[in-house]
């Protein structure tokens, strides 16, 4: 993804924050708080005498002092060039409570960063809370669905979940039945997306998986039962065939996400249908709250046995509009492009340009 943060937004916001005498680090010590941003035992020294980037900015910085900030984040940290997302994680990380839980000076912050950030199209809003502190994430409000995701629920291998609405002002809902054929994660998403990797940790708590392959493998193993056809399991498999790394850092992609729900039977509905699509055969929660939604067509989607339907083709691209209208991305393979000899490789394309578009 391109550079969608200006130089000017971030030279202007740098700024007014240095002409505040604002203090970056809050109650951290200053090199604990750049490495919730920086990996700086990663980054190489400038100076033959350290190691690593962190040897540098402790002389200059801490025992010196004869760098200043200026010359800290523009010149050596390159805060003009880094990429938007770790540059809103900056944002987020200085608002942050563990940071600076002074509740005045903390929205004397947010509203100098919003104002600057409002013209690219991001804003920092309340995501989280910690011990009756707010914790600010960074959202695109020019693009993508408004609002955080609270309830991804997902990977259903057997019988529908049954879920109610425990608080409607919160929007708290709770599986009451067969929650334990549905996969719920329940850790906020950051401004990054959700990585495999996020999700290979979740899984690993979950279970009380050590180490980290070990749970990879049973992760992918348990996403892979919920995928209902031959397509989607290869599409799930030349995914992560073709862009997992070692890390995991790359975007998770989620199978049979719950998108809307209905709590009535349809007896009880008397055959009607309100809701007509309840889950999403894929989704990917990428940088900058961009949703993609990915669909596998049978022809379940568009006939009545052998026969073409056009009602349901007409059910299924109406629920595209809306989807589209709410911010998603929605992309939509036909099963049998899948089936044939190039399958795989038009699957590996076409998450190539996907990553072209959003992210590289």
């Amino acid at each position: 993804m391109s550079k969608t943060i200006t130089d000017l937004t971030r030279r202007n916001l740098m700024d007014e924050l240095f002409l505040m005498h604002f203090a970056f680090e809050g109650r951290l010590e200053f090199i604990t708080f750049l490495k919730r941003i920086w990996p700086l035992k990663d980054m190489k020294s400038t100076d033959y005498r350290y190691k690593d980037a962190e040897g540098d900015i402790r002389q200059h910085m801490v025992n010196n002092s004869d760098w200043d900030e200026s010359f800290l984040y523009f010149e050596y940290l390159k805060i003009e060039t880094i990429p938007d997302q770790m540059f809103l994680q900056f944002m987020e990380q200085i608002s942050h409570p563990l940071v600076r839980n002074d509740r005045e000076e903390q929205s004397k912050c947010l509203e100098v960063v919003n104002r600057h950030l409002a013209g690219d199209g991001y804003k920092l809003q309340e995501v989280d809370s910690i011990s009756g502190y707010p914790i600010y994430g960074a959202i695109n409000f020019k693009s993508g669905p408004k609002g955080n995701i609270k309830n991804l629920i997902f990977s259903a291998d057997g019988y529908k979940p049954e879920i109610v609405i425990t608080d409607s002002l919160e929007n708290n809902i709770e599986i009451v039945k067969n929650g334990e054929y549905c996969l719920v994660y329940d850790k906020p998403i950051p401004v990054s997306g959700l990585m495999w990797r996020d999700l290979v940790k979740w899984w690993a708590e979950r279970e009380g998986i050590e180490d980290y392959k070990e749970a990879q493998k049973g992760l992918f193993r348990r996403l892979n039962k919920s995928l209902g056809s031959e397509p989607e399991k290869l599409l799930f498999k030349s995914y992560f065939k073709a862009f997992r790394d070692a890390d995991g850092n790359f975007p998770a992609l989620i199978p049979q996400v719950y998108l809307h729900y209905d709590p009535y039977t349809m007896k009880q509905l008397r055959g009607e249908i309100r809701v007509r699509r309840q889950r999403m055969d894929f989704l990917m929660l990428l940088p900058s709250n961009i949703r993609v939604v990915l669909e596998v067509d049978g022809k379940q989607h568009y006939s009545e046995g052998d026969k073409s339907s056009p009602k349901l083709y007409s059910e299924m691209v109406s629920e595209d509009r809306n989807l589209k209208l709410k911010g998603y991305e929605v992309f939509r393979f036909g099963g049998y492009e899948l089936t044939v000899e190039s399958g795989e490789a038009t699957i590996i394309e076409f998450f190539a340009q996907l990553m072209r578009r959003f992210i590289a």
